[in-house]
Order: structure tokens, then C-alpha cells, then sequence
């Protein structure tokens, strides 16, 4: 009989132990469960708080570059207001304002948020039919002058309206020999179309930066303080450092004097390839934790709309 109570004893703490441990092992699947949970909604909460935070600072960075001051040291923030006062002819007195966000391509961090903006001015005019800086570009990545030609004449016949072929180009022909889609025979509308041009998709593979270079402008003129330093180090590598310390200090080239000490072989250049200042159109991109914006902005001018602005894919 005492052996039957024992036996029955111990089956009940077996019991009691089984269930014990059942319990146990759904709470802590339970508590993890609910960590997890936890953990997902604060990530949303944290995403939404930095898309929320990237769309307001996209929406300043238009507004600024739609109204405020442009000068060589970037677009001005109208947080300065010495550099806003003007002179009897409205003139601005200062050639600076100092408190410029850079607009050659510098990348600014706010938290969370990644920023910058890139004056078109300062890349490469691939719509251009000057193709000045292009071909200086490709002779310092080791293309000879043959090569040039037939890369620069191939993206011209490429994007303009005609099937006349130039000495180095491809047309409509050309394509279809090789199986190729038709050119557009229209300006590019995506620096990435340059994988549509014969001949440019090796170079584009191998040397990829050149998408992050383009423009798809046609004016030739550079701005070479809009100049990104990665392009500078392509275009001129024997002053990119020099450069980079000098915009770090908030030194920029006001004068066309200014730039031939920073490099002395832009005096052997045309001034009307380059200038301190100019243009109207702008890469804005700002990125958050799933979040990215990249638009093209460009300024109005008298009566035309402050800006307008476009999305690039």
C-alpha cells in the first residue's frame, strides 16, 4: 500500500514537472514572441521617424536651391545675413555668404540622414556637342585618340536627330548589323542610356564612377568649384588633395586666378571651358535607413516657375 502511494506520489511530480516545464517553455516563447514584436515596431517607428526626417530635409534643400543665394563656396542657406547685404547697384557686398551648403557632391550627415548636392555644372555634358572634358576624361583613363573619337562620335550619333554617320559614329545601320536596338537618335534622359551606345558599355563596366560623373547637360562650360573631388582626381590628379583641403577650410576659386594656383595647367586652358560659377540645374540626394530621394532641380529664371524638378531612377 505504501509502495502504491509512492509510485502514485511520484507520478504526480512527474506530472507537476512535465506541465511545469510546458508552461515555462511557452512563456519564454511567449516573452521572445513579444521581444521580437517589440523589436519590429520600434524598426517602423524608427523608419518612419528618418523617412518623415529625409522628406522634410529633401523639402529644404528644394526651397534653398528654388530661392537663396548661389555662389562659388555652394547655395546659401539665408541663415547669414551679412552675406546677404547688397550695395546701392543691389549687388551682394560679399562675394561669400558663409553659410553655403556645398554643391560639389559632398556628402553631409544629419543623424540619420545622408545628404548632397551636386551642381550639373561640375560634371560631365554628355548631351553637350563640345565634348572638351568628356575626351579629357577618357585620355586620363588610358584611351588614345582613336579610342575618343570613336566613343565621342558614336554617343553624338547616337543622340542626335540625323542618321548622317560621323567618321568614328553608328547609326541606324551600324545597329542593326549588330543586332542592336536602334540609337534614340534624341539627347539622353539617363546617364545610364550611355549602355545603349556602341562601344561604351566596356567602358562603363570598367569604370563604372563614369554614371556618377555625367550630365545631362548641353552646356560645355565646367564650374570647377562644382567640380565632385572624385571627378577632380581623374581630371587634374595632381592637385585633387590640394583641392579637397582648400574647399575643407571654406577656400574656393573666386577668381580665375585662384584656380591657377591650385593648378597651374588651367592656365592653359580656355576660359570658356570653364568658370568659378554657373549653373541651374542640381542632383539632390538624400537618404535615410530605408529611405532614398534623388532628384534632378533645376531654377527658374525671371518669369519662369521658381523651379522644377524631376525624378532620377
Amino acid at each position: 500500500m505504501a509502495v502504491s502511494r509512492a509510485r502514485q506520489s511520484g507520478a504526480a511530480l512527474l506530472a507537476v514537472l512535465v506541465v511545469s516545464v510546458v508552461l515555462v517553455t511557452l512563456l519564454a516563447s511567449a516573452a521572445l514572441i513579444m521581444d521580437n514584436r517589440l523589436q519590429l515596431a520600434e524598426q517602423a517607428r524608427q523608419q518612419f521617424t528618418d523617412g518623415a526626417a529625409a522628406y522634410a530635409k529633401t523639402n529644404e534643400l528644394i526651397y534653398l536651391l528654388a530661392t537663396q543665394r548661389l555662389t562659388v563656396a555652394g547655395i546659401s542657406q539665408g541663415s547669414n545675413q551679412q552675406g546677404l547685404q547688397r550695395n546701392e547697384d543691389g549687388q551682394f557686398i560679399q562675394r561669400i555668404s558663409g553659410d553655403e551648403w556645398r554643391t560639389d557632391g559632398f556628402i553631409y550627415e544629419e543623424g540619420n540622414i545622408q545628404f548632397s548636392i551636386q551642381n550639373e555644372n561640375g560634371l560631365l555634358p554628355v548631351n553637350s556637342a563640345f565634348q572638351y572634358w568628356l575626351k579629357r576624361w577618357l585620355q586620363n583613363k588610358g584611351y588614345s585618340n582613336t579610342e575618343q573619337a570613336f566613343l565621342t562620335d558614336r554617343l553624338a550619333d547616337y543622340a542626335d536627330a540625323d542618321d548622317w554617320h560621323r567618321a568614328g559614329g553608328a547609326e541606324r545601320r551600324d545597329y542593326e548589323r549588330l543586332g542592336k536596338r536602334s540609337p534614340a537618335n534624341f539627347l539622353l534622359q539617363q546617364c545610364a542610356e550611355l549602355y545603349l551606345v556602341d562601344r561604351w558599355p566596356p567602358v562603363i563596366e570598367k569604370h563604372p564612377a563614369i554614371l556618377g560623373h555625367c550630365s545631362l547637360r548641353r552646356s560645355p562650360q565646367l564650374n570647377i568649384n562644382a567640380v565632385p573631388l572624385s571627378l577632380w582626381q581623374v581630371l587634374w590628379p595632381a592637385s585633387a588633395e590640394k583641392v579637397a583641403a582648400a574647399r575643407a577650410a571654406g577656400d574656393w576659386v573666386v577668381h580665375y586666378q585662384d584656380a591657377y594656383k591650385i593648378e597651374p595647367t588651367l592656365l592653359l586652358e580656355s576660359e570658356d571651358r570653364y568658370s568659378p560659377l554657373g549653373g541651374d540645374r542640381f542632383v539632390l540626394s538624400v537618404k535615410a535607413p530605408g529611405t532614398d530621394y534623388r532628384l534632378s532641380i533645376e531654377r527658374g529664371t525671371k518669369n519662369a516657375r521658381p523651379f522644377t524638378q524631376r525624378v532620377i531612377f
